[in-house]
C-alpha cells in the first residue's frame, strides 16, 4: 500500500504554506476526503505522509477527526490503522431533525453509506459554525444488519435503568 492516488488539483507546497491556519485545516480535511475517494482499498497515515508534503501528526490528526465524525471508517490492522472512504448511497434528509434542548441547537443527520466492508447507517451531530453553516461535530457508523438491535437497546436501558427499574 505504498503508492496512493492523489487528486490532480492538489496545491503545491509553496501555495499550501501561504494559507492561513484555518484555510490549511479546511484544505487538509477536503484533501484527505478526496484521497480517501481515490483509494478504495484504504489509506494509512504513512501512505499519505510519504506521498505528500504533510507531516505524520497533521495527517493522523485530520484522519482521526474524519473517523470520529463518521466521514471515513478506521479499521485497525495489527499496529496500523487503515482509513476507508464512506460513500453516501442515500441521504435521508427527511429524517433529519433539529434539537433545541439546552440552547445548543444540534442538528442530527442520517445517511446510508457503503464502503468495502458493506452498508452502514451513519448518524451525525452537527452544530452551526461561526459562518452560519453546519459543521459536523460527531458521528457514528452502525453496520446495517445491527441497526434494529442497536435501536432496541436505548428502550431497554430506559426501562431498566431510567424508570427506576420498573
Amino acid at each position: 500500500m505504498e503508492k496512493i492516488n492523489l487528486p490532480e488539483n492538489m496545491l503545491e507546497r509553496e501555495k499550501y504554506n501561504m494559507l492561513s491556519s484555518q484555510q490549511k485545516g479546511e484544505y487538509i480535511t477536503n484533501l484527505l476526503k478526496e484521497i480517501l475517494k481515490l483509494n478504495p482499498t484504504g489509506i494509512t497515515v504513512s501512505n499519505v505522509k510519504k506521498n505528500t508534503y504533510l507531516s505524520h501528526s497533521v495527517v493522523w490528526h485530520h484522519l482521526e477527526i474524519l473517523a470520529a465524525r463518521g466521514e471515513c471508517l478506521r479499521i485497525e490492522r495489527g499496529d496500523t490503522d487503515v482509513y476507508n472512504h464512506n460513500n453516501i448511497i442515500n441521504t435521508l434528509k427527511e429524517l433529519d431533525f433539529l434539537d433545541n434542548a439546552h440552547n445548543l441547537q444540534f442538528q442530527y443527520n442520517f445517511d446510508l453509506i457503503e464502503n468495502i466492508f458493506g452498508k452502514f447507517l451513519r448518524i451525525q451531530r452537527q452544530r452551526e459554525s461561526r459562518s452560519d453553516s453546519h459543521f459536523t461535530r460527531a458521528g457514528i457508523i452502525i453496520p446495517y444488519e445491527l441497526v434494529d438491535k442497536i435501536l432496541d437497546t436505548p428502550q431497554k436501558i430506559k426501562e431498566a435503568h431510567l424508570n427506576g427499574g420498573k
